[in-house]
């Protein structure tokens, strides 16, 4: 368990009007100093970035306002998961707004990654003399070669690795350029976007083409929260500020997309939170993606109307509820393909199967590197020609690896901890065996997965009050965990699994009845002692809905007395 200095708990309890819990929660986040941890418990939109520190970000918003202006035509194209649609319905909706015509494309999983030439052709033939392409376009050379052989500029978006600068772009807004001087944290390609809204606007305001009160771009703050939260990227600096604006712009939005998808999510807009966003709105907007086209989704978040809205939304239901079903049986596949042949003892795992869906095939990967605690590929098969996906918990990096493996890929691109590739289903073997060698000699130590709590709690404790204090940390997520805590002396009353593999507990403690919550834990089921000690971040009920507390386990429940 942490144990911060008692000195640097009680400067910023009575500094920060805090209560001593939460308090050790900020020191032991490294939150130290009294001005920063203000800073970090009462994020402010005045305490962004300079976004001037963005390379070529001036000169984007320059031609993005003089489309404005000249009525030109715009093409928007988004990537197709969370990111890239909420990045592409921030711009195609502010664009809009200033009055300037927008066509809006995504990209296909099944029909080529990113931007492609025939994107660019589609986008050219509809009249579009700009485009502009979002979380994607920073290895899409061919594309951008094809964009001025058409004469047609093209504004690039994005935050994924920077291997070559694409050619001829009129613009290429990356904060992973080396040259990029922006301070601001590791935004999402959503957040590149909105700094791009703001840029422009500002650029129309200095020439007096505009007022400040015409438009906001703190009204595109719920999107940019969603496609934030959905990648996954560290909530600090800006992408924290970010959030948690965009968590209250998104409690009350206008948009009809989005109410329709909190409606049909079951989530109450009154409570949002960013695991909200993680497990119940962006598996949704993903599904589109995944198994249809992602232009379902970025049509939901643009529609104008309650009726298109719901029809939208529910569609993307049924596509949710499709893609938990293919998701559960190439799990087990893949689980029986692990068990048979023993592939957990090397240093990677690779299954493949014929057929396997290719947009669950990361969820699947996802799920092996999580259960196994190594780096974890999964590959469907289809006429010979297969599409896979990987996932790193930090062990390898998942670029450097594949692109060891390389000569056995047709494609590969990706981040250090998510990764895709195609290759011939003749190349398997060898491209496992230089996978696993690759990442052996890449392998590097992480965290064993032992939990560390912030801080003991006594069952008693357990109230209103204290989830209180505690939120006032949030937003919680990637680089910022919610806290866990050491509560001991639960007695349970029931043991039961819930869903396909959860844990729920009924518990009694001196402040009354309790229920637990241990995602994926259901293996436990069967051996929960009578009186248990667990490891637990502490929240409301959001099954029961009527203010209950509940806590979450972060592991199996060991025996306590």
């Amino acid at each position: 368990m942490a144990s911060p200095d008692p000195g640097l708990v009680d400067g910023l309890a009575s500094g920060l009007g805090l209560g001593r819990l939460a308090a050790a929660c900020l020191v032991n986040r490294g939150h130290t100093d009294l001005s920063e941890a203000r800073s970090f418990i009462e994020p402010r939109l005045a305490d962004l970035s300079d976004p001037r520190g963005m390379a070529d970000l001036e000169r984007a918003a320059s031609r993005g306002a003089r489309a404005v202006v000249d009525g030109e035509r715009v093409g928007v194209f988004g990537d197709y998961d969370a990111d890239g649609v909420t990045s592409a319905a921030v711009v195609a909706s502010f664009l809009a707004e200033l009055g300037a015509p927008v066509e809006t494309l995504v990209a296909d999983r099944f029909g080529g990654y990113g931007l492609t030439p025939a994107a660019v052709e589609d986008l050219r033939r509809r009249g579009c003399s700009l485009i502009i392409a979002l979380d994607c376009g920073t290895s899409d050379h061919e594309a951008a070669r094809r964009a001025a052989d058409l004469g047609t500029d093209l504004i690039v978006l994005d935050h994924h690795r920077v291997e070559g600068e694409p050619p001829g772009v009129a613009a290429f807004v990356n904060p992973k350029r080396l040259d990029c001087g922006f301070a601001g944290g590791s935004l999402a390609a959503v957040g590149v976007a909105f700094y791009f809204a703001a840029a422009v606007r500002r650029e129309l305001v200095l020439e007096g083409r505009i007022s400040r009160e015409e438009v906001d771009p703190r009204s595109l703050l719920d999107l940019v929260a969603i496609g934030t939260v959905a990648d996954v990227v560290e909530l600090s600096g800006d992408n924290r500020i970010l959030v948690a604006h965009g968590l209250r712009r998104l409690s009350e939005t206008r948009r009809p997309g989005l109410r329709a998808l909190l409606s049909t999510a079951r989530v109450r807009a009154t409570s949002l939170r960013t695991d909200h966003i993680s497990y119940q709105l962006a598996p949704r907007l993903n599904a589109a993606g995944r198994l249809a086209s992602a232009a379902d989704a970025l049509d939901l978040l643009l529609a104008d109307g309650d009726d298109e809205a719901r029809r939208l939304a529910e569609r993307l239901e049924r596509l949710t509820a499709e893609r938990r079903a293919l998701e559960d049986g190439i799990l087990d596949a893949a689980l029986r393909q692990i068990r048979e042949g023993g592939l957990d003892e090397g240093p990677a795992i690779l299954v493949a199967g014929e057929g396997w869906h290719r947009g669950v095939l990361g969820i699947v990967a996802s799920r092996l590197a999580e259960t196994f605690a190594r780096p974890s590929a999964v590959v469907g098969f289809e006429n010979g020609e297969g599409g896979g996906s990987a996932r790193s918990r930090g062990q390898v990096d998942l670029y450097e690896t594949l692109a060891a493996s390389s000569p056995h890929l047709t494609r590969f691109g990706g981040h250090a901890n998510a990764a895709g590739f195609s290759l011939r289903q003749s190349d398997l073997e060898a491209f496992g065996e230089a996978f696993s060698e690759s990442a052996a000699a890449k392998w590097r130590e992480v965290d064993d997965g032992a939990v560390v709590c912030d801080a003991s709690v006594d069952a008693d404790e357990i109230r209103p009050a204290l989830v209180e204090e505690i939120s006032r940390l949030a937003p919680f997520g990637h680089g910022n965990p919610e806290p866990l805590f050491d509560i001991g002396g639960l007695v349970v009353v029931r043991s039961r699994i819930v869903g396909s593999d959860h844990l729920k507990l009924d518990l009694e403690t001196p402040g009354g009845p309790l229920s637990a919550f241990g995602p994926r834990l259901a293996e436990a089921s069967g051996r929960v002692p009578p009186v248990i000690r667990v490891a637990a971040s502490i929240g409301e009920d959001e099954w029961r809905g009527d203010g209950s507390l509940e806590i979450r386990l972060a592991a199996a429940p060991a025996p306590d007395g």
